[in-house]
């Protein structure tokens, strides 16, 4: 029997609502951090995976793969599985993604990029998607790969000893830069943080950073020691105008890589 048309648009509602206030909660909780003093924690975890993209002699673009720790997915997914099926499809996630994807804007989804002393403008997300999976928890006995995202504060130990795998959703995006870089340009950097520390981004334990396709072969990525200066208590107006000036100064504890190419021949 079908389901009767208006049981149907308010259950689509509710679930519409559901995922508003999602992004309105994680909005909230990043504007709490971004005004919180700088003895701010972490209350969501990220393990970050970035590919640096090239098209004709040119770096074009950053390509995101942001995997959340478990419990920030096991609230985000609540309610999605529409088919009942016991898993997660890309149609079933794509509104939430579309909704953390737009909710991330004002923050220049915390992506910094620079040449030299220049800052670089990205362009709106292109290729965004959500995917699911269960996961073992990490653990000292845990593979040095593909495990889920666990905050580093005992509750991998917790996990560990349920001996039950977890949920993961990663979003996967690309940031398209505003101008094309020269492949081989001096001093092409790049960082992810919050300014707030209120979200904790760590490198990916196995490659964090990999070059595209069409990198020049004498081309490499190498880590930059972490960005720790003062936060500016004076500005939260323009921290939140996502001014990447101000955000890119303010990174507590920011993963960074650069791009560093040797003249062949």
């Amino acid at each position: 029997m079908f389901e009767p048309r208006q049981q149907a648009i308010e259950r689509l509602a509710r679930a519409r609502h559901r995922l508003q206030a999602l992004a309105a909660t994680l909005a909230v909780m990043l504007l709490a951090g971004a005004l919180a003093p700088a003895a701010a924690h972490p209350h969501i975890w990220v393990s970050v995976r970035t590919t640096v993209l090239y098209d004709n002699g040119s770096i074009v673009g950053l390509r995101h793969a942001w995997t959340f720790d478990q419990y920030y997915s096991v609230m985000a997914i609540e309610g999605l599985d529409t088919d009942k099926d016991g898993k997660y499809s890309r149609a079933e996630l794509a509104e939430l993604a579309k909704i953390n994807v737009e909710a991330l804007k004002d923050f220049a989804y915390f992506t910094f990029p620079r040449l030299k002393d220049q800052e670089l403008v990205v362009g709106l997300p292109q290729d965004y998607y959500l995917e699911h999976a269960m996961r073992m928890p990490t653990g000292d006995a845990a593979p040095q790969q593909d495990v889920a995202v666990v905050p580093r504060t005992g509750a991998a130990e917790i996990a560990k000893a349920a001996a039950a795998p977890v949920n993961e959703l990663t979003l996967h995006f690309t940031l398209p830069l505003a101008k094309r870089v020269l492949a081989e340009a001096e001093g092409f950097m790049f960082s992810m943080g919050d300014p707030s520390f209120f979200i904790a981004f760590e490198a990916a334990r196995d490659k964090p950073v990999a070059l595209g396709p069409g990198a020049p072969r004498g081309c490499r990525i190498a880590g930059t020691e972490a960005k720790t200066p003062e936060i500016n208590p004076s500005k939260p107006g323009d921290l939140m105008a996502g001014q990447p000036s101000d955000l890119s100064v303010n990174l507590v504890a920011a993963p960074s890589w650069q791009v560093i190419c040797t003249q062949s021949g």
